[in-house]
């Protein structure tokens, strides 16, 4: 069987296995549905149904936000680690995830009945630490990876110092908790607005990156290789670590900190498919969608409250990554 062939029976086992797990995700909660119950709930016109209202207003939401983020999240990682040039490269790198965390947690503190001020003052600092990396780079007047890498390292040392001053200030009995709970990442907060206000988004980012794909191959061998095939490396590089942080940004807004999702598929998906960029991109981001989908589903149906996403990440991966390192060292 031809790569492409096998190219192609694994989108569609993905795709599959996509379908069934969202269906799945839709029965389980703390509010239990049955199939009959949901198939009703579709059918039924009745707005007062708290059934339907469970599963319009509350679950379909943040079954498709989960899985977005996921994709997001490992389509960002990839990037990172093609343009970096570095396979330890993942969404926080550029200080993004730090200084979207630090802006809904200054939000938490200053504005704390106003979710939506929170949301903005995340997304708003996520975006400011992309130009403020690429800021300090002009200033030392060379656009390396190296003197990225390190910016981006400035970058979040001092929005992760920001966030211990926020901490410190907040109230121990309301505000730390809800900063610190937020902190660790949940997708409880997810409603159909926030869904309709961020898909664009995702979509718009998701797009570029997809079609600059082919041109990831070219910048992860060098500035060199780039220039030869008549691509601007410092161009190219701007856009889709742009990209790439917007995404991390709107991620971290909605859902909080989520690790380990931007530097494990990428490698996973690698195993699997190569170095070729042209199927790494849509295939992290398909896994990383199922990945943290199902994280998500772990994360609302055990235990006898919600278990933070960003804890159980960090447990799943991990173990994961360490797998992986070792097999690639013994192979």
């Amino acid at each position: 069987m031809n790569d492409k062939n096998r190219y192609g029976i694994l989108i569609i086992g993905l795709g599959i296995l996509i379908l069934i797990i969202l269906v799945a995700s839709t029965f389980i909660g703390r509010y239990s549905l049955t199939f009959k119950e949901v198939i009703e709930s579709f059918s039924s016109g009745d707005s007062e149904n708290i059934k339907k209202a469970v599963l319009f207003d509350i679950r379909i939401p943040r079954i498709i936000m989960s899985f977005v983020v996921g994709i997001g999240l490992s389509v960002a990682g990839t990037t990172y680690q093609a343009v970096l040039m570095n396979p330890l490269a993942s969404p926080d790198v550029l200080g993004t995830s730090s200084a979207a965390a630090f802006g809904a947690a200054a939000g938490i503190l200053l504005f704390p009945s106003s979710f939506i001020m929170t949301c903005l003052l995340s997304f708003l600092f996520g975006l400011l630490s992309i130009f403020m990396v690429f800021a300090i780079s002009k200033l030392k007047k060379n656009q390396e990876i190296i003197t990225i890498v390190l910016s981006g390292m400035i970058v979040g040392s001092v929005f992760m110092s920001m966030i211990a001053v926020v901490k410190y200030l907040a109230d121990t009995e309301d505000t730390l908790p809800a900063i610190t709970f937020w902190l660790m990442g949940s997708f409880s907060s997810i409603n159909r607005e926030q869904l309709i206000f961020t898909l664009p988004i995702f979509a718009i980012c998701f797009l570029i990156i997809y079609f600059l794909r082919w041109k990831l191959n070219i910048i992860s061998l060098g500035d060199e290789e780039a220039i030869v095939s008549k691509i601007d490396p410092g161009k190219l590089r701007f856009l889709v670590l742009t990209t790439a942080s917007v995404i991390v940004s709107l991620s971290v807004t909605v859902a909080g900190v989520v690790g380990w999702v931007g530097l494990v598929i990428p490698h996973l998906a690698r195993t699997i498919v190569g170095y070729n960029h042209g199927k790494l991109v849509p295939i992290s981001g398909l896994i990383g969608g199922v990945f943290l989908l199902l994280i998500d589903d772990i994360a609302r149906s055990i235990g006898f409250s919600e278990i933070p996403i960003g804890m159980l990440t960090a447990l799943i991966g991990a173990p994961i990554f360490m797998i992986l390192f070792i097999k690639g060292e013994n192979q």
